[in-house]
Order: structure tokens, then C-alpha cells, then sequence
């Protein structure tokens, strides 16, 4: 199985969390050196971007006490929330009058379900845009 599975698999889960949390403004995943493993349909990859860059250089502030499993950051306008799961940060964007509790539980149980999942039908590295496709074959019945 290869991280294009994986990812697609992700990106999925993913665009289905919007449908169970319509608030949900943005989501995506990436790995702890920084490298986009999936994405929602909503979230550019300047936004992607912007915030693996700003998350970096406040956890290599933290690395004296142990890392980060969690950071919420709250504003006028909305909260963004970053979740250590499985070697992977789950970034989330909501409106500030969402439910995070509901956002943060839907996100956490699908991804990590799908993440397990993965790893027991065959564990692979993660990466995004790795361009590769899926192809099943079936064998023939007589």
C-alpha cells in the first residue's frame, strides 16, 4: 500500500468531517517534520503553509518542556486548534462560535480510526501530493 492511499483514505475522512461539523472552516494533517500528509477541499497550501510555520517555530520553543500534544489559539473572528495523533498534527479552523468540544471529538475519533485502520492493512509512510494513483486488481472467477 502506498502514502497516496493513505493520503486519498485521509482527504476523505477528512471532507466528511465537514458534513458531521458544518462549522468546520478548515482541516489538515501533517507529519512532525513539517511535510502535508492530506487536506480538506476548503484549506489552501499557502494557508497549509502559514500555519506549519508558524506551529514550528512555537514547539521548538516548547522543546524544553517536552514538546506539544495541543494548542488552541482563540481570536475575534475564530480558533484554530492543533492536535498531536500518531506522529501527525491535526489542524482544525472554526468559526469562534462553533462547538469545538463537537469539532475536536468527531475529528479526533474519525481520524484516528481511519489511521489505525490504515496501519494495520499495511503501514507505509505519509506524504501529500505524491502523485500516485490507485489501482485494484481483481483476480478473474471461472
Amino acid at each position: 500500500m502506498t502514502s497516496g492511499i493513505y493520503s486519498f483514505a485521509l482527504e476523505n475522512t477528512l471532507n466528511e468531517i465537514h458534513e458531521v461539523c458544518p462549522d468546520l472552516r478548515n482541516c489538515f494533517i501533517f507529519n512532525e517534520n513539517g511535510e502535508i500528509v492530506a487536506k480538506d477541499e476548503n484549506t489552501s497550501e499557502k494557508t497549509m503553509l502559514l500555519a506549519i510555520d508558524s506551529f514550528k517555530s512555537i514547539t521548538d520553543k516548547a522543546d524544553f518542556a517536552g514538546g506539544v500534544d495541543c494548542i488552541t489559539l482563540e481570536s475575534n473572528k475564530g480558533r484554530l486548534n492543533v492536535s498531536h495523533l500518531n506522529n501527525l498534527y491535526v489542524v482544525t479552523v472554526t468559526p469562534k462560535n462553533a462547538e469545538k468540544d463537537n469539532v475536536n471529538i468527531v475529528t479526533h475519533v474519525l481520524v484516528s480510526t481511519i489511521l489505525k485502520l490504515l496501519e494495520r492493512i499495511a503501514p507505509a509512510p505519509l506524504k501529500w501530493g505524491q502523485g500516485e494513483s490507485l489501482t485494484l486488481h481483481f483476480p478473474h472467477i471461472v
